[in-house]
């Protein structure tokens, strides 16, 4: 059993930018190599990635205190010495820290690297007010009994502009830009869902909201279905900004639908002026949602927790209500009723 104290160490098999050329987003689908025969997995699982620092933002910090990074430095987590540069690679939070219990005026919204201008701790005390580097959780994208032996994800990478200095995300940074192919050991588990999983019957109906990377477990869903002959029918809510650049994995889609095995109805917000997301579209086909319900479909939802997982609950609640003939309570009552028997189910996070 592989946990976050006791890695497996898969490798990078193939990387392929899926955004096209004119995209804001920078979204990739990666292969990692894994023996699955000791790293078992199911549809509707994640992957944890333990990541590692930028090297460059390590020695930039280690000038900056004048170290070597030989120095031996204490990891709270572990509870064993670690030398400090390889405790701020792969075990210290470099983007949050708690820098006010040594310095009580300063503020910490700033990088780290602007505070160490003006501070100078001794690299043990800077490692007591470093927060612990958290796993990185990406969802399984596909079936092992398609591609055995391999784990695919898709990562958006994340950067940004912090006080005029470029930032990135420490999960998608590492494995979009630092991991090299076949070579860069990357420590990872399996964390499974314990509610996230396709129905029992083969013949249960199946609608499918993913909006941007929440489409990842949902291709892991039809390449399962396909491969076990499942004969109930699948229906996908994808979105994104624009179709011809943002539209992830979508020669498979369109082919499940050409082969009569999908239903696929796609908001892309920005190729009209009047933006379209998941939720519109959801209401545009609110009697076949309803009937859909009525004959024991099964939701699932994947994705932003913060916008689009509440737009989505409201646009079903207010489909329940109308085509349900149900008062407003009756289908908020109507929709938990169906989330506790998992009929609706959510894997939804903050972006």
């Amino acid at each position: 059993m592989y946990t976050r104290a006791s890695p497996y160490y898969a490798t990078l098999k193939t990387k392929k930018l899926l955004t096209g050329a004119g995209s804001s987003k920078k979204t990739y689908h990666l292969e990692l190599e894994a023996d699955t025969s000791k790293l078992a997995y199911r549809v509707g699982d994640s992957i944890a990635v333990l990541p590692s620092n930028r090297p460059q933002l390590v020695d930039a910090i280690l000038k900056k205190l004048h170290a070597t990074g030989d120095e031996e430095v204490w990891d709270e987590k572990s509870g064993i010495p670690l030398p400090f540069r390889e405790y701020l690679l792969k075990k210290a939070n470099l983007q949050r820290c708690s820098f006010h219990k040594l310095y009580p005026v300063e503020k910490t919204a700033a990088p780290l690297l602007e505070l160490l201008e003006h501070h100078k701790p001794h690299p043990s005390e800077l490692a007591r007010v470093l927060l612990p580097l958290m796993p990185r959780f990406y969802s399984i994208a596909n079936s092992a009994k398609v591609f055995s032996n391999e784990i695919h994800l898709l990562i958006a990478f994340v950067e940004y502009d912090l006080r005029g200095e470029k930032q990135y995300g420490v999960g998608s940074h590492f494995l979009c830009r630092e991991a090299k192919i076949g070579l860069t050991p990357i420590p990872i588990y399996v964390q499974p869902s314990n509610h996230f999983a396709l129905p029992e019957d083969p013949n249960a109906l199946i609608i499918l909201i993913g909006p941007g990377t929440g489409i990842a477990p949902f291709r892991a869903f039809l390449q399962e279905r396909i491969a076990t002959q499942a004969e109930g029918q699948n229906w996908i809510f994808f979105g994104e900004r624009n179709r011809a650049t943002d539209f992830h994995y979508g020669d498979y889609w369109l082919e499940l639908e050409k082969q009569g095995r999908l239903r696929l109805s796609t908001a892309f917000s920005r190729d009209q002026e009047q933006k379209i997301y998941v939720q519109h579209k959801l209401w545009e086909e609110r009697k076949s949602i309803w009937k859909w319900i009525c004959d024991g479909a099964f939701l699932y939802v994947c994705g932003d927790a913060k916008e689009m997982a509440k737009d989505v609950d409201l646009t079903l609640e207010k489909i329940i209500h109308e085509e349900g003939n149900m008062t407003e309570e009756e289908a908020r009552l109507f929709l938990r009723a169906m989330r506790h028997n998992k009929r609706y189910l959510l894997d939804v996070y903050l972006s």
